[in-house]
């Protein structure tokens, strides 16, 4: 029998400051009943910084990497699930998307895909530690710590990027559902393909192809989660072609079938996927409408 829980999470907005490094910041509780664990499988996504306030956090990737305890994690820019195991928490975090991971991160973003780093170990995020050492104090307090949070961030001297407008460009455009394919989206960056193909890979971890088809995976994901009710057929993405293309992708991006999934206990991930989807699904996706920062 999985142990008792609650979760809790939060998304919120950030200034238009941060909005140009984050798709989103996060305050998650999970609270474990006697002392118990928990465990679930995390989905495809953005680059995420998180900061524990209690290293209890672990887990593995597909290929069997581990995920060692630490009060700051940092998660590549992933196309695989992850399994992840967790007892009582609090944590905040940021999704990073791949302007910001340019910006602030400066490593290729390929290099780190699919992977979780010891961000006090990784020497990539050494300038991020005094946030994760000084982020939580004695008596809890959400509202200091996020601002903590953001006045570290703010501080922050980004990376110069000579392509900041271009890869701002492609990551609004793969949020277009008009927008399907390799070329369509090469049009829209004004690039051509082999151009394209290089700065993904540099800045978003992933070729074209592979982003467009994950968007219109958490698409439906989402949309499932939000509301069962639709079943897996009525959820499905308008560019699927069949239910068959949607399983073979489900394989691809979550490691089992959607009736394997559907049957998981899953505490942590449909906290989450629904706490987004009432974050705005527009806000968070798109990177053109994230609201006022929220200290609520």
């Amino acid at each position: 029998m999985p142990s008792a829980c609650k979760v809790t999470a939060n998304y919120l907005g950030s200034s238009p400051e941060l909005s140009r490094y984050f798709a989103g910041i996060f305050h998650i509780e999970i609270t474990v009943r006697d002392g118990g664990s928990i465990e679930d499988i995390m989905f495809p996504d953005w680059a995420t910084m998180r900061f524990n306030q209690e290293p209890v956090v672990a887990g593995e990737t597909r290929d069997g990497g581990q995920i060692d305890t630490s009060i700051f994690t940092v998660s590549g820019p992933r196309s695989q699930e992850v399994y992840i195991r967790t007892g009582t928490i609090r944590q905040w975090g940021v999704l990073i998307h791949p302007l910001g991971w340019a910006l602030l991160v400066g490593e290729p973003a390929h290099e780190y895909a699919n992977r979780s780093v010891d961000g006090m170990q990784d020497p990539a995020f050494e300038k991020f530690r005094p946030l994760a050492k000084s982020l939580f104090a004695r008596e809890r307090d959400p509202q200091a710590e996020l601002r903590r949070l953001t006045d570290f961030f703010r501080a922050m001297e980004p990376f110069d990027e000579p392509a900041e407008k271009t890869i701002a460009k492609v990551y609004e455009a793969l949020f277009n559902r008009e927008i399907d394919s390799v070329a369509k989206l090469a049009d829209e960056a004004g690039l051509n393909r082999r151009s394209l193909e290089r700065l993904c890979r540099r800045t978003f971890g992933f070729p074209p192809k592979l982003l467009l088809r994950r968007q219109r995976f958490m698409r439906s994901l989402t949309d499932f989660t939000v509301d069962p009710s639709l079943k897996w057929i009525g959820a499905l993405d308008a560019s699927y072609h069949d239910q068959a293309q949607f399983v073979r992708d489900f394989r691809y991006f979550m490691g089992m079938t959607p009736t394997e999934y559907g049957n998981r206990h899953k505490p942590v991930i449909e906290s989450v996927i629904r706490e987004r989807a009432r974050y705005g699904r527009e806000r968070l996706w798109n990177p053109g409408s994230v609201g006022g920062l929220a200290l609520t």
